[in-house]
């Protein structure tokens, strides 16, 4: 039986298509939060709790510096703009590097803070960004992991669409 271990230590960031690569030194891929709901049923010993939707999706970007281009994209909560993150997802096993694969994690985002900084004498300023996500798409060597699209009511896990009943008994 072999053991495979991933590992993921650099990646790029793209803005509507244009890279941004050397220009922030940390992306917080989202989390993935569902609100659950309380159940208490007569026959049930105890309390369980079921899956009624998921939270607000956030997530962030820490830059390195001041970029006027990247700015002028986050200033405007009302538009929002693509951000990705494309990171090589490396496979190792017992004789060491067995594989590489893209993993590639697109974004439809809005602007939730926009750091400011400390300026300090001989150090770099840094600014750190949240942004709230709309949409959020992720695929390991092309196949699709991850897709939730908050404002089409879609959730696919591995490629199932878990939403598809859902959307077909409320009408959409």
């Amino acid at each position: 039986m072999s053991i495979a271990i991933n590992q993921i230590v650099n990646a790029n960031v793209y803005i509507d298509g244009n890279s941004q690569i050397g220009k922030a030194q940390q992306i917080k891929i989202p989390d993935i939060e569902f609100e659950m709901v309380d159940h208490k049923g007569l026959g049930l010993f105890g309390t369980i709790k079921l899956p009624s939707g998921a939270k607000a999706i956030e997530g962030g970007v820490n830059w390195d510096s001041y970029y006027p281009e990247v700015r002028a994209k986050l200033y405007n909560p009302f538009k929002n703009f693509q951000l990705q993150c494309r990171s090589n997802l490396q496979v190792f096993n017992a004789q060491g590097l067995a594989a590489e694969e893209p993993m590639v994690t697109i974004m439809n985002v809005s602007s939730v803070k926009i750091g400011g900084t400390d300026v300090e004498s001989k150090e770099n300023a840094k600014f750190d960004d949240t942004f709230a996500v709309h949409s959020i798409k992720q695929t390991v060597a092309g196949k699709e992991i991850l897709f939730i699209d908050v404002f089409a009511n879609i959730f696919r896990v591995n490629g199932e669409d878990v939403l598809s009943k859902y959307r077909t008994n409320v009408g959409q």
